[in-house]
């Protein structure tokens, strides 16, 4: 629990469904509680997704107020910037990323695909947030950690409230710079002269 109000943060109950192609598929819920009278979130990714969090009110994809992002940088640090929102072909950094039936009914299909990150960086720690109507169920919103692998699933809302959209955050970090094995050589046997002429002195 990250201690940012309403906000539930909470650990996956993923439980096996099918095989595909070598990885295993898995329906996760969020908030997964045993509660009969509250909403429940669910995808199904091969690998499985992780519940990260869920809570009440609007996501709306603004860093001043959207209540996901002080959990993100609490979780992974800084980073993340929304991607796409399903139902606002303008915000974003690649709107119209998202695609599938993703602003109205109680289940169905998604995918994305990610912008560049740029030269020296890549996307991690994507986020895919879906957003329910509010006032009769909670939570009203549950965002997934997605496997870096997965671009694409199903959803589902318990409940009769419709889905009222979708968000997808990443996270843009540095690729680390491997060090060449050359480069490791030589500065082992730099580390080793320098060994040697201590010796040479000390005799």
């Amino acid at each position: 629990m990250f201690g940012f109000g309403n906000f539930k943060t909470l650990a996956a109950a993923a439980v096996l469904v099918m095989a595909a192609g070598g990885a295993s598929a898995a329906t996760v819920s969020c908030p997964g509680t045993a509660a009969t009278t509250d909403r429940e979130f669910s995808v199904t990714t091969a690998p499985g997704s992780t519940c990260f969090a869920t809570g009440v009110g609007n996501i709306n994809g603004n860093p001043n107020n959207d209540p996901l992002y002080p959990l993100l940088l609490t979780a992974f640090g800084a980073g993340h910037v929304l991607i796409d929102k399903s139902d606002d072909a303008k915000s974003g950094l690649k709107p119209n990323a998202l695609v599938g039936p993703l602003v109205s009914g109680l289940s169905g299909s998604w995918s994305f695909a990610l912008p560049s990150a740029g030269a020296g960086f890549s996307w991690t720690n994507v986020i895919l947030a879906f957003k329910s109507g509010r006032g009769q169920f909670d939570p009203d919103w549950a965002a997934f950690v997605i496997p870096n692998s997965v671009t694409s699933g199903t959803w589902a809302i318990s409940q009769n409230q419709a889905l009222s959209h979708v968000n997808l955050y990443a996270q843009r970090v540095p690729v680390p710079i491997p060090v060449p094995a050359a480069g490791l050589l030589l500065l082992g046997a730099l580390g080793g002269l320098a060994a040697l002429r201590r010796r040479r002195r000390a005799a």
